[in-house]
């Protein structure tokens, strides 16, 4: 199953606010327990930290902004990947037939 960060952050504040003891060990050790959680082998190099709201604080995450061109456009990353979509018609000469193909091809 595939999460965005924002659905992983929904689930660890959900059970963050269900167990005092997870909550504990999130404030305490972060990455362990994002690892744990999701299976993840998060680099060295990644930071995680915690930040505890209050009551009359409320924090904003501002994603990272990557330059222009940094990242591949989708069309780049298909091709990359090998995937793609071929789509083929074919139809009878009296037109009383016809057929599309729809094929899905990825090298992964």
């Amino acid at each position: 199953m595939e999460m965005t960060r924002g659905e992983m952050q929904d689930l660890l504040a959900k059970f963050s606010s269900g167990s005092e003891e997870y909550r504990q060990a999130l404030i305490d050790n972060p990455k362990e327990v994002v690892q744990k959680q999701f299976g993840l082998d998060i680099p060295s190099s990644v930071n995680v930290k915690v930040v505890e709201e209050s009551a009359s604080t409320i924090y904003i995450v501002v994603p990272h902004a990557v330059a222009e061109g940094a990242e591949l456009s989708d069309a780049d990353l298909e091709a990359v990947a090998g995937g793609g979509t071929k789509v083929k018609e074919a139809n009878c000469d009296d037109g009383t037939l016809s057929t599309v193909i729809s094929m899905e091809a990825s090298l992964f």
